[in-house]
């Protein structure tokens, strides 16, 4: 590799350094001066952008099209009605449990329920009395209160049994037969598809743990991981298609942070209507429309790029030197970075000797 003398370059800096430049302003360069400090050039390399960008992308459930079915109370499984993978409607019966802590509450609720009853028969009683002076009216007043306590402790546990899953029905039946029950059934709360199943029959679990999670399976969303220099070309609204599944989505939402390891930005599209092949977790990958469709990017030698601040810039070659021309980022790979910028096509570039270039342009006096 022919050295070029550090007198030469000092020269060529001194010469140009009568002040800080200034984008788009030219450095005059002759090419002599150019080969004695070992500028070199190359042709812009041009990369139309495509229709859309592809990048790896996992499908998952939005949020609120699932539902996580816990055992209201401990106890023993005695059946799994469903497996992994079938499809339920809202009101089927998923499981059934033997719940001695179901037993418990049902107890607590007779009580309360008879208690309730039996003030009730003396608050009719006394108010019939009271009139007639056998029944002090102080008394009335304390029975009432009893009476009105004791209704609401029995409403509040017969709301409790209903939000553990038993029915109206079986409630009903619990009151007339005076009969405790301990079998606990889990109800679907949603038209759907088992996606995971935590239990088998004769285990035995604890309160609210997990037996079951559901889903729908429409809409979908599709998370797709985006390079961090590449999330601001989309916008929300924009068309999302899947490599191999015949169906469109859009862009429902686009990070606002990014993440550590891989510098990439989760960019969600939803699916109103999604292949029926597509399955929560698994891996594809989707193609974004972006919104600066039709502007023309470049790749360039990372090597071949200054920065200023947070801007970057090349050295076009012009008849009369070099211009420090900024470009946009799109994308920074360990050998080169693909940029997008005003350039006509034609254009060649400095990719050697750049230090004297930079030294020149901000005006430092010497090689930085």
């Amino acid at each position: 590799m022919r050295r070029h003398s550090p007198i030469a370059i000092a020269c060529l800096a001194a010469l140009l350094a009568a002040g800080v430049a200034r984008a788009g302003d030219e450095l005059p360069i002759s090419p002599v001066q150019a080969e004695r400090v070992g500028i070199e050039t190359s042709p812009l390399e041009q990369q139309p952008v495509a229709v859309g960008l592809s990048f790896p992308g996992k499908i998952t459930v939005p949020p609120d099209r699932t539902r996580l079915m816990n055992a209201p109370f401990g106890g023993r499984i005695e059946r799994l009605l469903v497996r992994t993978d079938s499809a339920v409607k809202a009101g089927d019966v998923l499981a059934e449990l033997q719940s001695p802590a179901l037993a418990h509450a049902q107890a607590e609720y007779l009580v309360a329920y008879n208690k309730e009853g039996l003030l009730k028969t003396n608050l009719d009683r006394e108010e019939q009395l009271a009139p007639y002076g056998a029944v002090p009216k102080k008394q009335v007043i304390i029975t009432r209160n009893e009476y009105d306590q004791a209704r609401a402790t029995a409403a509040e546990r017969r709301q409790a049994l209903s939000h553990v899953g038993m029915t109206e029905p079986q409630i009903e039946k619990l009151t007339s037969s005076q009969k405790l029950d301990p079998k606990l059934t889990l109800i679907a709360p949603i038209d759907g598809v088992v996606l995971e199943s935590a239990t088998m029959p004769g285990q035995t679990v604890e309160a609210l743990a997990p037996v079951f999670r559901l889903a729908q399976l429409s809409p979908l969303w599709v998370e797709i991981q985006v390079p961090a220099l590449r999330a601001e070309q989309f916008a929300v609204g924009a068309r999302v298609t899947v490599r191999g599944h015949d169906c469109v989505g859009r862009v429902v939402s686009i990070g606002s942070s990014v993440e550590p390891t891989s510098q990439t930005v989760i960019v969600r599209a939803e699916f109103d209507e999604p292949d029926p092949d597509l399955r929560p977790g698994q891996m594809i990958e989707a193609q974004i429309t972006s919104a600066t469709t039709g502007e023309s990017e470049w790749r360039v030698r990372t090597g071949a790029m200054v920065r200023r601040g947070g801007d970057a810039f090349v050295f076009v070659q012009t008849s009369g030197g070099f211009v420090a021309t900024p470009v946009k980022i799109r994308e920074e790979l360990p050998q080169f970075a693909v940029v997008s910028g005003s350039f006509r096509g034609d254009e060649r570039i400095a990719v050697r000797g750049l230090a004297a270039l930079k030294g020149a342009w901000q005006g430092l006096g010497g090689v930085e």
